[in-house]
């Protein structure tokens, strides 16, 4: 008889604590193996970001490196909501041989009283609630694991936090470009993010009629803005250590430049042409066809509210010429402006 514990959850991402989490149980209760089960629907939970398809993906990549931990996907055969008795019913059916144990949070055993059929539940299986946010367990019921400090959580991966997942995961969320939208969103005022989504609408246009890679245009045009509403005090100290040189410009433009290690240290993303892009979209001393599409998608976004119907077109048919129409354009008016223009 295998011992298997059950890690159920909407893994929306997987991140680092799911696994410390799965391996610490695995040999604290002498388990033979922990199962991750993506929840197709979780009754208790939002709405999930993600496919349940990426979800069980992102999992099996995780796992892939413990012979000992494993992805099962048992809820997307089971009817909507994915309630954990029908799920318990139907391993020990599948599975009568073996002893299942539910791995659950000290904040999901708070939540007992509205999980369904919750004393059948704990008759079924063996559960054993993992004590990560310091809430009394009183439960003789269940079998208790404390010392658990990790700080991770799917919540601050969407934000921006993607170093909290293993690099494998890491790398299928850049890919695919997930989460993407919401870290916009969380860093940026709505009139910001707003001009973020429609320039990169702009973007991968440009991109794709003068055949530069779409993903790599849709990427810079996301994150071109990241840092433009950062804290002041934290903008200045990234600009004192990384780009000294570049304090005597306008600080309206310092976003270009604390993007760069802000992306690379929260994101992990090292693209070097994207993060180029992203360095030069404010000035443009750069003579890649993405720098140039980035530089003119963010100045002509038609939601900055004037007429760049004709910026457009010439970009579309001469990416060189609407370069040229554009920067003169900028340049025109930081003179007006009286500020200085990096060179």
């Amino acid at each position: 008889m295998r011992k298997i514990g059950c890690l159920g959850g909407t893994f929306d991402p997987v991140h680092i604590g799911h696994i410390e989490c799965a391996k610490k149980v695995l040999k604290t209760f002498g388990l033979d193996e922990i199962w991750l089960l993506p929840a197709k629907d979780a009754p208790l939970k939002n709405q999930t970001s993600t496919s349940f398809e990426m979800r069980t993906k992102m999992c099996k990549i995780a796992c892939k490196p413990y012979r000992k931990l494993k992805v099962c996907t048992i809820e997307n055969e089971l009817p909507i909501p994915s309630y954990t008795i029908n799920t318990v019913k139907e391993l020990k059916k599948k599975y009568p041989h073996d002893k299942f144990y539910w791995i659950v949070g000290d904040d999901q055993v708070a939540q007992f009283n509205a999980w369904k059929d919750i004393d059948q539940l704990l008759s079924e299986v063996q559960f054993i609630a993992v004590n990560r946010n310091g809430l009394v367990i009183d439960d003789n019921r269940l079998l208790v694991m404390s010392d658990i400090k990790r700080l991770e959580s799917s919540t601050r991966v969407r934000q921006g936090h993607f170093r909290d997942c293993c690099k494998g995961v890491r790398n299928y969320i850049l890919n695919n470009e997930l989460y993407l939208e919401e870290i916009v969103k969380n860093h940026c005022s709505e009139k910001r993010a707003n001009h973020v989504f429609s320039m990169t609408k702009v973007c991968v246009e440009l991109a794709k009629i003068h055949h530069v890679n779409m993903h790599e245009a849709r990427m810079a045009g996301l994150l071109h803005d990241i840092c433009k509403e950062m804290d002041k005090t934290e903008e200045l100290k990234i600009m004192n250590i990384y780009f000294k040189d570049k304090l005597h410009l306008s600080n309206v433009i310092y976003h270009s430049y604390t993007a760069i290690p802000w992306i690379k240290e929260n994101l992990g993303y090292t693209n070097k042409k994207v993060l180029s892009a992203i360095y030069n979209h404010t000035i443009c001393n750069s003579n890649s066809k993405l720098s140039k599409i980035l530089f003119i998608s963010d100045k002509v976004d038609p939601s900055r509210g004037y007429d760049s119907s004709n910026l457009i077109e010439v970009s579309k048919r001469n990416l060189n010429e609407g370069y040229k129409l554009v920067l003169s354009e900028r340049n025109e008016y930081l003179v007006k402006e009286g500020k200085q223009i990096d060179k």
